[in-house]
């Protein structure tokens, strides 16, 4: 099997269709673009979504907790927690998992949430230190947001920028081989620096508010094998505008140098909204201070990608080019 996250079609095949379902408190089940579950407690719901960060040297404290409450966020809900298992090769210092769990307590102070608990274990089952993350939230029953929500017609607004994480990534753990290809310092340094707006939890709350229609976090596959995941779960397509998509010139410029698409690049810190009232929306997420634009509506069936160079039909997920280029590196 390949490096990276399952594909769609074996996913169903190797585990969504063995599962079985027994609980009725359970609103929302394992499907492919939903990455969390939602249990029903009366007048509340608990949203719970669990992520892990591998192929990432460092940071991996802060990204697990961003990832994970991300998506949480994607549901319309605010985090409270989250549970962590850090698992180390027995080479690992103190010092590294001090480290790491400074890093992790870090992320949860800035997001006001608290770390609830978890496993750490030396075991030479992994050769490099893992971190593995449960966010528990909560949101009104009659509030969550789910991807398959999406209804055809909406407009489909992003935030931020697209390749956010792997741009953060790329420039922190290949600094030198960026700096020997050409790369400015400085643009390294913005890249780097797009590392502190990986979480999407502002928005997310924001789009609960507003009563967009679906939400789905951009993680591996980028932005492309996010709006598939979306559209998979919404039975719809989806129409975008590849000169709307917002590229930050630091991605830009490093993706071009390392022959990495862009657009399915993992993208944590871009938040999928779709609604039919997208201007109103964007105007809300700015007022706010969260850049966001629209990109294209979702239709009935194709996934279609247009671009000065000729259409893209996007017919399956694609792989994330993050793993791509580890794998070559």
């Amino acid at each position: 099997m390949k490096a990276g996250k399952i594909d769609i079609g074996n996913l169903k095949e190797l585990i969504l269709d063995k599962l079985s379902a027994n609980r009725s408190e359970v609103l929302v089940r394992p499907k492919i673009g939903e990455d969390s579950t939602v249990i029903d407690f009366g007048e509340f719901v608990a949203v719970m979504s669990t992520d892990p960060i591998t192929g990432v040297k460092e940071g991996m404290g802060s990204l697990a907790v961003n990832v994970a409450c991300n998506d949480i966020a994607a549901n319309g809900a605010k985090p409270i927690g989250i549970q962590q298992a850090l698992l180390v090769p027995p080479d690992t210092t103190e010092d590294q998992v001090v480290g790491i769990i400074k890093d992790i307590n870090k992320a949860a102070q800035d997001l006001g949430i608290d770390i609830l608990g978890g496993h750490t274990e030396v075991t030479d089952i992994v050769n490099q230190p893992l971190v593995v993350c449960t966010a528990i939230g909560k949101a009104a029953k009659d509030a969550y947001i789910t991807s398959s929500g999406a209804k055809i017609g909406d407009d489909i607004v992003v935030t931020k920028w697209t390749g956010l994480e792997g741009t953060a990534i790329l420039a922190t753990d290949f600094w030198d081989k960026l700096i020997g290809l050409g790369i400015d310092k400085d643009l390294l340094t913005q890249a780097k620096e797009l590392g502190e707006e990986l979480s999407v939890v502002p928005e997310g709350l924001i789009g609960a508010n507003f009563k967009v229609n679906s939400m789905h976090d951009v993680t591996e596959g980028g932005l492309y094998g996010s709006l598939f995941e979306l559209t998979v779960a919404a039975e719809s397509g989806f129409e975008i505008y590849q000169d709307l998509i917002p590229l930050h010139s630091a991605t830009e410029i490093i993706a071009k140098k390392l022959d990495i698409n862009p657009y399915s690049l993992i993208g944590s810190g871009m938040m999928i909204l779709t609604t039919e009232r997208g201007k109103e929306l964007v105007e809300e997420l700015e007022k706010a201070g969260i850049k966001a634009t629209i990109i294209g509506k979702l239709t009935k069936d194709e996934r279609r990608v247009v671009r000065d160079e000729g259409d893209l039909l996007i017919k399956k997920a694609p792989s994330d080019e993050l793993w791509r280029f580890l794998a070559q590196n």
